[in-house]
Formats: C-alpha cells, structure tokens, sequence
C-alpha cells in the first residue's frame, strides 16, 4: 500500500490561548501561543487537506478573539512552501465545522470536501455555549463552509477515502468529529487536529492515561474515543500544540 507524507502548515497563532480549553481542568489561567494547524497530505499523485485554517486578523478580533495571521501564514502561502497550489488540492477534509477549521474551503476550488453529516446537522443548530464557535445564524453569522456548500459530501461513519487513507469518527470535541487515519512509513499516523489539540492530551497525566478537551460536546463519547484510536493509530497528530512545527513532515 502507498505510504503518505503529512505536512503541518500554520494558518495563524492565537496569542494568548488558555490552556484548560485544551486539557479539561488542567492548567486553569496558563496562556501559550497556541497555532491553528492545516495538515496536508501527499502522495504519488494525491494532495488531501486536512482543515483549512481560521480567519484574518480583522475577523477573528470582531467576531471571536485575537489571533495574528501574518502573510507568510495565509494557508495558500503555506502550500506554496511545500510546492502546492490551490488547483492541485483534490480533497479537504474537514475534521469538524468550527470556524478555525474550515473557514478556507472556498479557497480550494477543485477540492471535493467530506463531512460527516452529525457534524453538519449539529453545526446548523448548535447548543448556545457553541454556536460561536460555529459561526451559527443564532449569532447572526453565516458560517463561512457554506460558501463551498455545493462540493460537500456528506459521510455517515469510518470511511475509506482513498487506499490508504480513511476517515475515523472521534466523537467528544464535537458530535460529528473525525480524524484521517493515514498509510506512512512509520505506522498508521492519526490526524486527530482538536480530538487531541495538544500532544499532551494524548500522553495523559498521572490522572488520566488520556485528557479529553476542555471543549467538548460529550465525554462519554470522548472516553470512547481514546479507546478506539488506541487500537487504530502508531502515533497522532494534534489540532493545536506548537511542537508539531519541531518537523517539517511526518514522519
């Protein structure tokens, strides 16, 4: 089977990240530089997206909180570094629908993009406690996917994309999440993006063997969760911890 190469590109930085969002109840008042991560994958003749990235600067200090996305950070910069243009992106996958992870599909005009469809159905009505973070019409927003509404396939459950590469559902962050179980060199590697936010999440603590997100839908489902990828996956790739950029590709 073809072994992928995944490549992280930073889509911006949030300057001031409170990390008990990340780790539940852990590091309460912690702030970090916490960076908004798109993963692309690449193989013999394949380019798949995993996320497009949150907003500009102006947006996000408006409508959610600060972050800096200087040029060099714009997700089509970003590919570029790696030799990928926009034309050359055939799938996006977006791991779940808030606004910091699919808020450049519409960039990616040749991409056909997968979602899971409980993703889809709760991010049109979401709790209130959630709705900004999907750009929701409770706030008064149209979230920002819509604009590449017409290239979405829905999926219902795992999902082999294409050999060697799969979709997983990882519910708990999000009722719909998924990450992509891809083919490497090293083993079966997990694109987990806010499932695991940070890689601590995944190591655990003395409390827990692993730390659900302080952001969450359910934690049932987020228990679940860890058990499954414990059996799938040889290593993970997070959503949001700054260590991923000590590689420039895994693995």
């Amino acid at each position: 089977m073809e072994e992928f190469t995944i490549h992280p590109i930073k889509t911006g930085e949030f300057l001031a990240a409170e990390k008990s969002n990340f780790t539940y109840q852990q590091g309460c008042g912690e702030k970090f530089v916490s960076p908004i991560i798109m993963y692309c994958i690449k193989g013999r003749d394949k380019v798949i997206l995993v996320d497009t990235g949150g907003s500009d600067e102006a947006w996000a200090a408006i409508h959610h909180h600060g972050l800096r996305r200087t040029p060099d950070m714009h997700p089509l910069e970003g590919l570029r570094k790696i030799g990928v243009e926009a034309k050359d992106v055939e799938i996006i996958v977006n791991t779940h629908l808030h606004w910091d992870h699919c808020f450049n599909n519409e960039l990616f005009p040749n991409a056909r993009i997968y979602v899971q469809k409980r993703e889809m159905e709760y991010a049109v009505h979401p709790l209130p406690v959630h709705c900004v973070y999907y750009e929701s019409h409770q706030v008064g927003l149209t979230p920002r996917w819509m604009r590449a509404y017409h290239r979405i396939t829905v999926v219902e459950g795992d999902h082999d994309l294409i050999p060697g590469v799969k979709l997983v559902t990882l519910p708990g962050h999000t009722p719909g999440f998924q990450g992509v179980l891809v083919n490497t060199s090293r083993g079966r590697g997990l694109v987990a993006s806010d499932c695991q936010a940070l890689f601590e999440n995944w190591e655990g603590n003395a409390q827990y063997d692993h730390i659900p997100s302080g952001i969450h839908y359910s934690l049932e489902d987020y228990f679940a969760t860890f058990k499954k990828m414990e059996k799938i996956c040889d290593f993970i790739l997070p959503g949001h911890d700054p260590k991923v950029f000590d590689q420039e590709v895994y693995p």
